[in-house]
């Protein structure tokens, strides 16, 4: 996302409170996890290939993470914060195809 699209967007809650049911605490689980993440890519410089492969594990942690979590627009939101994230610290950003994403 550009800086300005930041501004605009709803502030994700990490650490929010957690009901005392299964699908609170794996969504405050994933949460953490993914926001680790995003924090690990913003430390690490990418190659065009470190790119790609960062595109297609969030492809995969989109496919299957929502069922696990009680509000896929958070999740959505976060994968997408890491793969821009991603893009701006990549010394050569070349974007693979979503169809070759999806084939992978």
């Amino acid at each position: 996302m550009s800086s300005i699209q930041k501004l605009f967007t709803e502030r994700i809650e990490v650490f929010s409170s957690v009901d005392f049911s299964k699908i609170s605490i794996v969504t405050g689980v994933i949460e953490i996890t993914l926001k680790a993440l995003l924090e690990c890519v913003r430390m690490r410089t990418f190659g065009k290939f470190g790119l790609q492969q960062m595109q297609v594990d969030v492809h995969y942690l989109q496919t299957y993470l929502w069922r696990f979590v009680s509000d896929e627009r958070v999740v959505r939101m976060l994968l997408d914060e890491v793969v821009s994230s991603t893009i701006q610290r990549c010394v050569d950003p070349v974007l693979m195809e979503p169809k070759v994403i999806e084939v992978i």
